[in-house]
């Protein structure tokens, strides 16, 4: 079987299941909802906290513009491709539920052939979503390069989400559940901006930390910035490989 025309069957079939699935309709909806409130409610919730005397005061002597860049650094560069991960899991999972991703075992393709195309497909949509929701937002940007290659470092969280449902979930259902647990690893992004180098390193453990860590440092014109950028590139890529590897064994099975 030729490799390009099963990439587009299984392109086709995609379309038609995400677009017959409400839940996975509005989690691609959701990506540009979330753009836009930010956008528009951001600066009226800055504007507002200032002239209430909320924000700044006597405990937070800061208003809020000066937590934008981890409010949409959160809600766009991880949440973002998180929900595209999310997305191409519910499908795969689906498909698991449905002992199809065992049946491809028998065909001339590998297993592995199949989710390395997943992977691409689920990285290259959660790029543009990133930059989209930047550049929707428009708060606390950074220059188009330097955004690009934030981009890329976050899309890679997609599949990272989307291989660890997988692996730990045996449908839909229970692939809701444990999606929760993903995300509030992601917690400990936002929790990681209170805690002062080098102690906010341990945050590292958790590789899509240093694709947030990345922007910060570019908004401070720190040069470490692509450092902790292609950092987290090599640990999500590490990952991605060996969730792979796991997944496939397991299928095997």
């Amino acid at each position: 079987m030729r490799i390009k025309p099963l990439i587009g069957k299984i392109a086709k079939k995609d379309r038609k299941l995400i677009g017959r699935d409400g839940i996975l309709l509005v989690l691609l909806s959701f990506s540009l909802y979330i753009a836009l409130v930010l956008r528009f409610g951001l600066p009226w919730a800055n504007n507002y906290l200032a002239g209430s005397g909320l924000l700044p005061n006597e405990i937070v002597g800061q208003n809020l513009a000066h937590f934008y860049p981890i409010i949409v650094v959160f809600m766009t560069v991880f949440t973002g491709a998180l929900l595209i991960g999310g997305i191409f899991a519910f499908l795969l999972l689906d498909e698991k539920d449905d002992n199809t991703l065992e049946a491809m075992m028998v065909t001339p393709v590998p297993l592995s052939h199949y989710m390395q195309y997943y992977v691409l497909v689920s990285a290259v949509l959660s790029f543009f979503t990133v930059l989209l929701m930047l550049l929707v937002v428009n708060q606390v940007l950074l220059p188009g390069w330097q955004l690009l290659l934030i981009s890329v470092g976050a899309s890679l969280t997609a599949p990272i989400m989307m291989l660890f449902l997988l692996n730990v979930a045996e449908n839909k259902i229970q692939g809701m559940s444990y999606s929760k647990f993903f995300s509030l690893a992601g917690f400990t992004i936002m929790a990681s901006w209170f805690i002062p180098e080098p102690y906010q390193f341990l945050f590292g453990l958790f590789p899509p930390f240093w694709i947030s860590k990345a922007y910060w440092l570019a908004l401070e014109n720190n040069y470490w910035w692509s450092g902790a950028l292609l950092l987290g590139i090599i640990l999500q890529s590490v990952l991605i490989y060996w969730l792979i590897k796991r997944f496939t064994k397991v299928t095997r099975q």
